[in-house]
């Protein structure tokens, strides 16, 4: 009997020994220490809507509603407009174009001027979440409707009115600025003193600047631009993300290249989830247990 009970015992101690994944917004903040970890988003199903609506309960919505709040609190805990946020992972697929898209949504909510810029010119995803049925575009003034941030950087002719895109996305206005066409000098592009020249122009007219870039360990373009960013969202996945991983980004704040560091865990169990997703507020969907039926 005692051997029957250690050895399931032995194996899930093992389990959890071994794990070094993670898994919750808890768990990130006991790595990160004195570093905001601002929200986390639910894991979403195929069928579930992926960007916020303007009146959403889901638990989606409520999340993203805590992570405007706890980045508010931080843009205005600095003087001056400090409204550039960069959104970026350690690799693809942890969900940063995701959550850039609807931190955009989250914040035009409010009626606020918000535009997200695609700046990950070597993996362009913005298309994938503006590009259905749900999305109308208001009309371009500009005289290329294919152009984007690479043509812009290209053409010193172009101005930021060619490549910006109004949409209404559900009953919510936003502007985009698509990433463009693939160059084959990604890095020298973003070098040039015209990305810096965009960012503060816009900075300027709009009230949220969201900014999609590169993966920080696969290529070097997000840290060629880090300085003219006021907040940097590390995106996390729940069970993707390796702990170990979190050096890195650790390791730039503490030299000075990552500054306003944040991090968000991305596509959290409900099992997992805080407040949110755990105890529930009359906001998500309910289903009955099979033994309740």
């Amino acid at each position: 009997m005692i051997l029957g009970l250690l050895i399931p015992f032995s194996i899930i101690y093992s389990k959890e020994l071994l794990d070094n994944k993670i898994h919750s917004k808890v768990g990130l903040e006991k790595l990160v220490k004195d570093i905001p970890v601002l929200a986390e988003l639910p894991r979403l199903g195929k069928k579930d809507e992926q960007l916020v609506r303007k009146d959403d309960r889901s638990v989606l919505g409520e999340s993203l509603r805590i992570l405007r709040t706890n980045l508010d609190y931080l843009i205005k805990s600095k003087s001056g407009r400090n409204n550039v946020i960069y959104v970026t992972s350690s690799v693809p697929g942890e969900g940063k174009t995701f959550l850039s898209s609807n931190l955009a949504m989250i914040f035009s909510n409010t009626d606020k001027k918000v535009l997200l810029i695609g700046a990950d010119i070597r993996n362009p995803k913005l298309y994938t979440f503006f590009n259905n049925k749900d999305v109308d575009k208001l009309g371009k003034p500009g005289r290329n409707k294919d152009a984007g941030l690479t043509e812009y950087l290209y053409d010193d002719s172009m101005t930021s009115r060619d490549i910006i895109n109004p949409m209404l996305v559900h009953t919510n206005t936003i502007d985009v600025i698509y990433s463009g066409k693939i160059p084959p000098n990604p890095s020298e592009l973003l070098m040039s003193e015209r990305m810096k020249d965009l960012i503060m122009e816009v900075s300027l007219k709009y009230d949220y600047v969201v900014v999609d870039t590169a993966p920080l360990m696969v290529v070097t373009d997000t840290l060629l631009i880090s300085e003219y960013a006021d907040h940097i969202i590390y995106v996390t996945r729940a069970g993707a993300t390796e702990t170990k991983v979190l050096e890195f980004p650790l390791k730039l704040k503490k030299e000075g290249k990552l500054k306003g560091l944040s991090f968000v865990v991305n596509d959290v169990k409900d099992s997992n989830l805080g407040y949110g997703g755990k105890y529930g507020y009359g906001y998500g969907k309910t289903t009955k247990k099979w033994w309740k039926f």
